[in-house]
């Protein structure tokens, strides 16, 4: 349980090496490095590439995005490894990037294309719906006028007839009697018409069609109707056969995936490349890289610097520097290195809780989960994960994680006789004959003594607040404060142990007599320490009582809250195995035993899938929760920033050689 030993280094090697050495320390994977800040040197303008190749990621990332709409698989899937790649296979494949890129362009064209041609598609349906209302016009919608008649056409709204569109227009201009209406069409929605008038009273029947809402047609056309419409039916057909045969190109491009994933990885690692290369300094002659790498890997870089022509100098960070944090656990703890990722880093002066709290947290979950069937689906599942996919990095410690949850979960299920609930005792009571169903806990069930539960899991909870405490007075003791690291934690220690027993009766008569008598004395020497020396570093006698009743008060709060939140072991082990019974219970209510068989099946496979999914998802929040809540505030700050190394930080691809140490 530990954080890696960070060294700083400055290197330094001719400048004619310099995009060599960046390439070396990016594929060794173990430096972080930083922007030199140095008025003498000057810094390398890489802007315009970080932003081609940035620009080049998008392009095939949208190449991908574009065949996985068409149900071809670009990504890898959950528990997938990234494929290995030798040396001379990864410079096979660049030499062919440019061809890849083109196949990218070509499926973003293609894409491009549909769009068009659906757009097109939908702006020629639109014309032709407007259209169809004139379908009967059998002249050109721009109207045809003679030397002493014009010709209005248009469209008004509502349904007309030839009646009441006269009879409107008659009113007003009662006056005027030149002029006839053909109606071409007449829908709920609208009424297209023809209107034919003397020249001598086309302004006064226009201004009589406009109040009524006419308007002539927006497209109006020299070609006849019915040929507009036969040429966006023609045309709407086409684009249909452009859309299919773009389609199913890109359907048929399942071979090009790998390449798009290379050149999507090729063009990441340029980019980290050259963003990482503006980092470094440069002088007439050389060029300077700074970071800061492991302790561990320190002489790999060293080693690494001399093969590029240069020279490395390591040094220890000063204290107030913003050194990275890198976690190294051994196979048990590493697993739940993600817990504390997701919490905090720690910081400078904390140590990694990994390691401290990986026993409990497996413990803790198996209580919560406390099924032995679920438990060896666990365990089974995610053993297969491990040993039969490519599943790598944080995934892969997930898989670890929930391994050892499931082995735990085995064992406090066996312990407590729960195995998918109590379907052993239903099937020796259904369908093998028995009387009375047998006893299979190994050593009780909480459903039955739920009290006894409920008293285990407070001394549990006791013992993992004491491991807080017990890591705190460590730390304290390091520090060389050797004061508070005894008089910070055992005081507390005496109160906790006098007062468990004394509230415990409470629960459980019958503690022996003797017991009782040493807690009482034990509590009550505790509580005069912690008054006499919460306060310790005030000089007023009454504010040092004060403080001190003051902080035996938010200790002992503060205690019986963190210990109580522990009956959650109860709860949810409770309720897995009360939700498993029920279900069994369900699959069991028909008389007959064959129909009793199917239904027991069947009723098993989706309740008991449903009750585990559920169960796994709250022991794993509320386990979290104990290391977040109570263990984590008894010594741990955090605040720490993550180590992010200069490596090949691909998605499909890796290297053999790859370091994966960091």
């Amino acid at each position: 349980m530990s954080k890696l030993k960070m060294l700083k280094f400055e290197a330094a090697a001719l400048q004619q090496n310099g995009k060599s050495l960046i390439e070396e320390l990016q594929r060794l994977g173990i430096a972080e490095l930083y922007a030199i800040e140095d008025e003498r040197l000057f810094r390398s303008k890489t802007a315009e590439s970080t932003q081609i190749y940035e620009s080049n990621i998008s392009i095939v990332a949208q190449a991908m995005d574009t065949l996985s709409e068409y149900g071809i698989k670009c990504s890898n899937g959950m528990f997938s490894g990234r494929k290995e790649l030798t040396k001379e296979q990864y410079n096979e494949k660049c030499s062919k990037i440019n061809d890849y890129v083109k196949k990218a362009y070509k499926i973003n064209e293609l894409k491009k294309s549909i769009a068009d041609s659906k757009a097109e598609i939908v702006r020629n349906e639109t014309q032709l719906g407007s259209l169809k209302v004139w379908e009967k016009l059998d002249i050109s919608m721009l109207g045809e006028a003679t030397q002493n008649a014009v010709c209005f056409i248009g469209t008004l709204s509502g349904e007309y007839s030839r009646e009441r569109l006269l009879s409107e227009v008659s009113q007003i201009i009662p006056e005027i009697k030149e002029y006839d209406v053909e109606i071409v069409c007449a829908l709920k929605e609208i009424t297209s018409v023809v209107v034919f008038c003397h020249k001598d009273c086309e302004k006064e029947v226009l201004g009589a069609l406009r109040s009524l809402g006419f308007v002539p047609p927006t497209e109006a056309s020299s070609k006849p109707v019915r040929q507009r419409i036969e040429e966006c039916r023609e045309k709407i057909r086409s684009l249909n056969v452009c859309v299919e045969q773009s389609q199913n190109t890109l359907r048929s491009m399942q071979n090009d995936v790998e390449c798009l994933k290379f050149a999507f990885d090729y063009f990441t690692v340029k980019y980290e490349e050259y963003t990482n290369l503006s980092k470094a300094a440069f002088s007439q002659s050389s060029v300077v890289v700074c970071g800061y790498v492991p302790e561990k890997f320190s002489q790999k870089l060293v080693k690494t610097v001399e093969k590029c022509g240069g020279a490395a100098v390591l040094t220890e960070p000063e204290e107030d520097e913003d050194v990275p944090v890198v976690l190294s656990n051994n196979g048990f703890s590493e697993p739940v290195e993600g817990i504390t990722e997701m919490y905090a880093l720690p910081g400078k002066n904390d140590v990694d809780p990994s390691g401290i709290m990986a026993f409990f947290y497996y413990l803790l979950f198996g209580m919560m989960l406390s099924d032995a069937g679920y438990g060896v689906l666990m365990t089974i599942g995610s053993w297969f994960i491990l040993k039969k996919t490519g599943v790598e990095g944080n995934m892969r410690k997930t898989m670890k994680m929930f391994f050892y949850c499931g082995i735990s979960t085995t064992i406090w299920g066996a312990l407590f006789g729960s195995w998918f609930g109590d379907i052993v005792q239903v099937i020796c009571t259904n369908f093998l004959g028995y009387a009375q169903p047998p006893n299979i806990a190994l050593w009780f069930e909480p459903i039955k003594d739920p009290i006894k539960l409920l008293l285990f899991s407070f001394v549990i909870g006791i013992c993992h607040l004491f491991l807080g405490l017990v890591v705190f007075g460590v730390m304290q003791w390091k520090k060389g404060d050797k004061v508070s690291a005894i008089l910070d934690t055992v005081p507390i220690m005496m109160t906790v142990l006098g007062a468990a027993p004394l509230a415990g009766s409470i629960l459980a008569p019958g503690i022996p007599r003797i017991v009782m008598e040493i807690a009482k004395y034990l509590a009550i020497a505790g509580v005069v320490l912690i008054v006499l020396t919460n306060s310790r570093s005030s000089k007023n006698i009454l504010a040092r009582l004060g403080g001190g009743l003051y902080g035996l008060y938010n200790i002992a709060s503060g205690y019986l809250s963190d210990i109580l939140s522990y009956s959650r072991l109860l709860a949810l082990g409770l309720a897995t195995g009360s939700i498993g019974s029920v279900i069994n219970m369900l699959g069991t209510m028909i008389q007959n035993p064959v129909l009793k068989a199917i239904l027991l099946v069947v009723v098993f496979i989706v309740g008991h899938s449903l009750n585990m999914a559920i169960n796994v998802l709250g022991a794993y929040v509320h386990t979290n929760r104990l290391q977040f809540v109570e263990l984590f505030s008894k010594f741990y700050e955090g605040g720490g920033r993550a180590f992010q190394p200069l490596k090949f930080n691909t998605k499909f691809f890796k290297f053999k050689e790859e370091n994966d140490n960091v």
